[in-house]
């Protein structure tokens, strides 16, 4: 079953009840808010050609199930999938809401050992910058950003890495069986992470995720105005926490 199909297993029955209050599309950020006040966000992906259109899709949302809004994970449709991904983190905001604050210490989870090497797909700044801190090698890639190879980028992780990064954009573009199909049945200590990140481990089958790190939304208005105003992830994360669950 593909990932996209356990999104919707776990949470159809909460998303055939719940309704969806508002839904604030920004440039940085997507959040949903449901009327019962849980809130989910997912990453807009600026830089992404199809995140900038009007949105063609004739149905309204708002005061309407959520259900109607989660089952576009399937879809094709770049802001269809935005959407759906920041729904389900507003179903899932209860269980992540449980896990405990982000340590920091991504060293640490992944048991990355002295002058270590991680291979990143998805490129986030300040997790390259800490790495680069505790001396560890760090290679990215990142399709958006135009970041590295394909071929050369997974011959060096299949071969060197001795933990994986993987931002929650490989939700939103469909590409995370991939990642792991490209590792060639390598396994090392992986986190999946970044605000747009479902933490909920059963979705995820049989991948070799050991370590998931998001974004659990605490003050729902301040959350809408920096998704309003275009903010990005530092701003997200003053009306946040940041949480993580190890497997």
């Amino acid at each position: 079953m593909m990932v996209e199909d356990k999104v919707l297993s776990v949470f159809e029955e909460d998303a055939k009840e719940a309704i969806i209050e508002r839904i604030t599309i920004g440039v940085g950020y997507t959040s949903v808010l449901l009327s019962d006040g849980r809130c989910g966000l997912c990453s807009t992906l600026l830089n992404h050609s199809a995140s900038c259109m009007v949105n063609k899709d004739p149905e309204e949302y708002e005061k309407h199930r959520a259900y109607e809004v989660l089952r576009s994970i399937t879809s094709n449709h770049h802001l269809a999938r935005v959407l759906a991904i920041a729904t389900a983190n507003a179903l899932n905001h209860a269980f992540a809401s449980q896990c405990p604050d982000d340590r920091g210490d991504l060293k640490k989870d992944l048991h990355i050992p002295e002058g270590g090497k991680v291979g990143m797909v998805g490129h986030f700044d300040p997790v390259v910058s800490y790495f680069s801190k505790c001396g560890i090698e760090v290679k990215t890639y990142d399709t958006g950003k135009h970041i590295g190879s394909e071929s050369e980028f997974y011959d060096w992780a299949k071969h060197k890495a001795d933990a994986m990064v993987i931002t929650a954009t490989s939700l939103i573009n469909g590409s995370i069986l991939h990642i792991f199909d490209m590792m060639g049945g390598k396994i090392v200590p992986t986190v999946l992470m970044g605000p747009s990140t479902i933490i909920r481990p059963e979705i995820y089958g049989d991948l070799p995720i050991s370590v998931y790190a998001g974004t659990v939304p605490s003050d729902t208005d301040s959350i809408e105005r920096v998704v309003r105003n275009g903010k990005g992830t530092r701003d997200i994360h003053k009306f946040a926490r940041k949480v993580h669950l190890l497997v």
